[in-house]
């Protein structure tokens, strides 16, 4: 009976270390999601990230093993789909054709992502091979949500926000449109009467909005699992969402239990201040500054 006892202490007592599997999202959507990769793996999990064979900014790390797939584009693709957004900000031509060439870049950039997504997906070896590695948890980036779909596991979300607000819907969350500003408004949650008449008839077209973004997504998901779902459902499962926001910068809004604000995780941790005593002590005194020179 003694021995039992030090076995379930020993057992309670030893860290828990499991597998998380990561499928992120490329650009600077990754940076965060790394930042947490490699501090996880750092820590003793087993950290697997799924990533394409081409790509902006993904890469092999430190702390995680990485697992490649195909997919049916080159480097010179992605580079012409992502330098458009550059082009578009540059661009001098009227509001009517520079609208036009824009509604293509959003096409094209979500042809890219879905495209993407289907390579991942539909790959059935790697989806069988994932399926048999025992992962405890999935984190990922909502805004392409193949994450949520490819792991019916705890899933952690990294995000900001979602543009029409499918975060807030998906995770039960209060968003009074009188008192919480909408994504495009650059509103604060001090409004007046009119910037509020606005926030609400923004608040009635976003469910518009997520039909536009997520459509293809839906259909994904419904052919991917065999059920009639769509990204919202399956975004309702997930267990926590890491906001990278903080309320120094934010205005106060509701929130979940389940919502943690995590703020600026994707930034790089500062250097310490170099040593100033000398640079105080000449606003004192010149004559300190000329003694420690001559020092």
């Amino acid at each position: 009976k003694e021995t039992m006892w030090k076995k379930a202490a020993l057992f309670v007592s030893a860290p828990f270390t499991g597998k998380l599997l990561v499928i992120p999202m490329d650009g600077s959507h990754w940076v965060g999601v790394k930042a947490i990769a490699e501090e996880m793996g750092r820590r003793g999990h087993q950290v697997t990230v799924v990533m394409p064979e081409i790509s902006k900014r993904l890469g092999p790390g430190r702390h995680y093993r990485t697992i490649t797939y195909p997919v049916p584009y080159d480097k010179a693709f992605l580079d012409s789909v992502m330098s458009m957004k550059d082009v578009m900000n540059k661009d001098t031509r009227p509001f009517l054709e520079k609208m036009s060439k824009k509604f293509t870049q959003i096409q094209m950039g979500s042809g890219l992502i879905h495209t993407t997504a289907e390579s991942l997906l539909f790959n059935h070896s790697l989806i069988t091979h994932l399926q048999q590695q025992g992962f405890d948890a999935v984190l990922t980036d909502p805004m392409i949500p193949t994450g949520s779909i490819v792991a019916r596991l705890p899933t952690v979300n990294l995000l900001r926000r979602i543009p029409c607000s499918l975060d807030l819907v998906s995770a039960g969350c209060p968003s009074p449109s009188s008192y919480v500003p909408r994504y495009f408004t650059g509103y604060t949650d001090k409004m007046s009467f009119k910037q509020r008449v606005i926030n609400n008839i923004v608040a009635l077209l976003e469910p518009l909005m997520c039909r536009f973004l997520f459509w293809r997504f839906d259909q994904i998901t419904s052919e991917f699992l065999g059920e009639d779902v769509g990204v919202a459902e399956v975004l309702a499962d997930s267990d926590i969402w890491l906001l990278r926001i903080d309320l120094t910068f934010e205005f106060p809004r509701p929130l979940m239990p389940n919502m943690v604000l995590v703020g600026g995780i994707n930034c790089k941790v500062r250097n310490p201040l170099p040593d100033v005593s000398i640079l105080n002590c000449s606003l004192l005194d010149p004559l300190c500054l000329k003694c420690q020179r001559k020092q």
